[in-house]
């Protein structure tokens, strides 16, 4: 797994296999489980460019959730994890080799890719002429930007189409207004950093949003359930499977950021409406400047409220159905964002299948027992019904007619994807998907020292950023910040991310 760079889209030729820089590793959350081995050739016939996930008319169901959603699942990814030394193509790497991945950012949820080192240690995030500030673009619809054009923040990709960076964006002006105008000294304290308060509320708010926002809108409701109320309770035992190392640090499980997290890859559309008159673009596309990395055009300036639930009487796009289909956009990747020639590479679902077997990764079914042996609700039986799916003969072609292994051992991506539509009909992820996601962002927030939820007396958002401000807001949202509500109603979202759009427009 050493001594392979490669070029991750964003990333410097510097940053390319810089294992000092660790802030954490990779490791398995099942790690006595048999690795499931994929061939190229059964890698392509699943995942390759006309292969099984191949969406090539874009006629898949939506999702119940906003499309905004998925480009806050990639800031989230950018967040907490960079792999900048594996290669796609390597021989099945040991638990060893694996443990010693570096994982360039810190899996905490501390917003790293926004504040970077700090206005000390990283200045070109910061605006000079406004200290404790995060830089915008002078023409305040985008990222600063170097004279060459590249955007001035903490995590290159997160420039690498129009909506990511407008959600980085985002964080910067909700940094900036809380710094404004909602943090103060109280009455008594001894020390006063008005930027590190506003850092410190900007991360739990974004920590809110990510429990009680984003995985309750994705989870399967039975495993948010479950999961969640033991981690607002404090239940020492949880999560099961995540815990520190033996130097108290929190590793970077690859179940979850090669097979479960990529889910965001099934729910994305090849286009998007960006405001009223650009209804109609393309994910990555030149001739709408779309591709990332450079200036953002004027016409492009995006609304968000065709990609959110932020104003009553204009309904967002939604996210496309959590399926085993991947939109024709990311099935054939352009050669700025993947640099490769071959077709197959630049298939999205290729690359995730393949990555998976290199690390790996166990089978669907054999995690699906895992959970179910801790108490999830997770059916380890359940037929995922291949025989209907057209192209699975292609692969039992190479078995010599027998039925393929992967049937009954089947990769846990391919799997998580299949389950999705099983149990929840591609509204919601499945309920292997939603544990692996439930294990890791709640180690994340229960053993971090920068969580909201280590707060002694609790923590609850601004009632000038979430709906307790506004009185017209439904008497649904009044009930006080529940936890009881927020674990077990599923129309219960007190502060979600279009409370954040609202607070930094307003």
């Amino acid at each position: 797994m050493t001594g392979c760079p490669i070029a991750h889209h964003g990333v410097s030729k510097a940053s390319r296999g810089c294992s000092h820089l660790a802030a954490s590793h990779f490791s398995k959350l099942f790690p006595s489980l048999p690795p499931v081995t994929l061939s190229e050739e059964q890698a392509a016939i699943i995942g390759g460019p006309g292969g099984l996930m191949h969406d090539f008319d874009g006629t898949s169901n939506d999702s119940s959730i906003p499309s905004g959603y998925i480009f806050f699942a990639q800031f989230i990814d950018h967040d907490i994890t960079l792999d900048v030394t594996s290669s796609l193509r390597v021989q099945q790497a040991s638990d060893d080799a694996i443990a010693k991945l570096p994982n360039i950012r810190t899996p905490t949820l501390d917003l790293d890719c926004v504040y970077g080192f700090g206005p000390e240690a990283s200045p070109h995030i910061y605006d000079g002429d406004r200290p404790g500030r995060i830089a915008v673009h002078p023409n305040g619809y985008d990222l600063a930007r170097s004279p060459t054009g590249s955007a001035l923040i903490g995590d290159p990709r997160n420039d690498e189409n129009i909506f990511v960076a407008q959600m980085q964006l985002l964080f910067h002006r909700f940094h900036n207004k809380l710094f404004n105008e909602r943090v103060y000294q109280e009455a008594g304290s001894a020390e006063f950093d008005r930027f590190e308060e506003a850092q410190k509320q900007a991360r739990y708010h974004y920590q809110w949003l990510v429990l009680f926002d984003f995985l309750k809108r994705l989870c399967d409701p039975a495993v948010y359930r479950f999961a969640a109320e033991k981690l607002v309770t404090g239940n020492a035992s949880f999560p099961f499977f995540h815990k520190p190392d033996s130097h108290g640090k929190l590793n970077m499980p690859v179940e979850f950021s090669v097979a479960a997290y990529r889910v965001g890859h099934t729910m994305v559309r090849s286009s998007y409406a960006v405001n009223h008159q650009m209804l109609d673009v393309e994910l990555f596309a030149e001739e709408f400047g779309t591709e990332g990395f450079s200036e953002l055009p004027a016409e492009l300036s995006l609304d968000w409220r065709y990609l959110l639930d932020v104003e009553d009487c204009i309904r967002p796009r939604m996210a496309k159905a959590i399926d085993t289909l991947l939109a024709n956009e990311i099935q054939d990747m352009p050669r700025p964002v993947v640099n490769s020639n071959n077709p197959n590479d630049r298939a999205l679902a290729f690359r995730n299948l393949l990555r998976g077997s290199s690390l790996r990764l166990p089978s669907g079914q054999a995690v699906a027992a895992e959970l179910a042996g801790k108490g999830y609700p997770v059916n380890p039986n359940i037929n995922l019904a291949l025989n209907d799916l057209p192209g699975w003969h292609l692969l039992d072609r190479l078995e010599k007619n027998h039925k393929s292994p992967l049937r009954t051992a089947t990769p846990l991506f391919y799997y998580i994807l299949r389950e999705s539509e099983i149990n929840n009909q591609g509204e919601r992820l499945g309920p292997v998907g939603s544990a692996i996601l439930m294990e890791v962002f709640g180690a994340m927030l229960s053993c971090s020292k920068h969580s909201f939820l280590q707060l002694p007396h609790g923590w609850n958002p601004d009632p000038c950023v979430s709906k307790e401000r506004k009185g017209w807001w439904s008497e649904k949202y009044r009930e006080g910040f529940s936890r009881e509500a927020l674990v077990n109603n599923e129309d219960y979202y007190p502060f979600e991310l279009a409370d954040v759009v609202r607070f930094v427009s307003s």
